[in-house]
């Protein structure tokens, strides 16, 4: 699995326009692939195709196909526009020892054309393509079609190829898709690929500059984490956010206790001199919109079963069960195991330090 080959003059996809605004090109053609290809949900189910097949010249593309192809311990056939005659008979002693051969190509028919994808079929070769208008699209449709069950993403900028390799490094240490952004923006329709075919993420993890903060923070809105990568002699997380750090400070159990005791003695002062019960704290507003709506149901109904909450919110069962993992992780629901669900409740801890109105 060598990296892409280098050239010159030779054919390379025609240069991407560029739409003023914030948004990338295409989202338009995006929606309309989306709708016509099917999605295969085949992560985690090991290697399907026996190779994934892409310009070894046209890098954006290079960059996503080996991210995949690598962690799924495929082949990445590299063509160029001199080798394609080597590639059909490499393929065609494959065939000759195995029935049945499949291949996915990454890219849209001005990198690898339709003729190549032909002669590929007359082998009888099975083929699969992925490719979008442009490079955002293409990482995206790759994203949602063949990495269902990832946990975490890399966002890097489509543009800056010098931060192509970090991207990769921390894709396949954490066997995770390449997102590209654009001018800090996602791709159109990555919003909608999170909540309806990546419903597993719980981490997007941003290559630099990658993000913008108002997309950041959409993010974290969510209920996502997000964490920034650089590379400093090594590839590493050095920094995250997450609307919980506050809450999940004031729920540990040190500074949990401390600040009990100090509401405790100044409530009891305070009911002392007012003749008012001791008043409880609302930090209810360091919940996630997301977290707030489960309590709240929670609390209405005072218990519930996990099998129920899909329903009443309308949450995917992944998404309910990543918020409710995390919410008894922090202490502020209880769960316990009944048959084959789990009975929820507001901790004791919860009810007595916070109010949720």
């Amino acid at each position: 699995m060598s990296g892409p080959v280098a050239q010159h003059g030779l054919e390379r996809r025609p240069a991407e326009p560029e739409v003023g605004g914030s948004s990338p090109p295409g989202p338009a053609l995006l929606l309309l692939v989306l709708l016509i290809i099917p999605t295969f949900q085949v992560s985690g189910q090991g290697p399907v195709f026996d190779a994934v097949i892409v310009r070894g010249d046209i890098y954006p593309d290079w960059l996503i196909a080996s991210a995949y192809a690598v962690t799924h311990k495929m082949w990445v056939i590299h063509l160029t526009s001199y080798n394609e005659q080597d590639v059909l008979k490499m393929l065609e002693g494959l065939k000759s020892y195995k029935k049945e051969v499949q291949v996915l190509i990454v890219g849209a028919p001005n990198a690898v054309s339709l003729d190549f994808e032909g002669k590929l079929r007359s082998l009888g070769i099975m083929v699969s393509r992925i490719g979008g208008a442009t490079r955002y699209d293409t990482s995206l449709l790759l994203a949602i079609n063949f990495w269902r069950d990832c946990k975490k993403v890399v966002l890097a900028n489509g543009l800056r190829v010098d931060q192509y390799m970090m991207a990769l490094s921390m894709a396949l240490k954490e066997k995770a898709p390449i997102i590209f952004t654009n001018n800090g923006k996602p791709p159109e329709g990555f919003y909608q690929a999170l909540e309806v075919h990546l419903k597993e993420v719980e981490e997007i993890l941003v290559v630099g500059d990658s993000l913008s903060p108002i997309d950041r923070d959409k993010l974290l809105d969510k209920g996502y984490k997000v964490s920034k990568v650089e590379g400093n002699h090594e590839v590493k997380i050095v920094e995250s956010w997450s609307w919980q750090y506050t809450l999940r400070s004031l729920v540990n159990p040190y500074s949990l206790a401390i600040g009990l005791l100090i509401g405790i003695v100044a409530g009891f002062t305070l009911s002392k001199v007012r003749g008012k019960q001791t008043p409880s704290v609302d930090i209810s507003e360091f919940l996630t919109v997301d977290e707030r709506k489960v309590v709240e149901l929670i609390r209405e109904r005072g218990k519930l079963t996990q099998d129920e909450l899909p329903e009443l919110t309308g949450f995917s069962k992944p998404k309910v069960s990543r918020l409710i993992k995390d919410l008894v992780d922090r202490n502020i629901v209880t769960r316990k195991k009944s048959g084959k669900t789990y009975v929820l409740r507001l901790s004791e801890r919860f009810r007595e330090t916070v109010s949720v109105e």
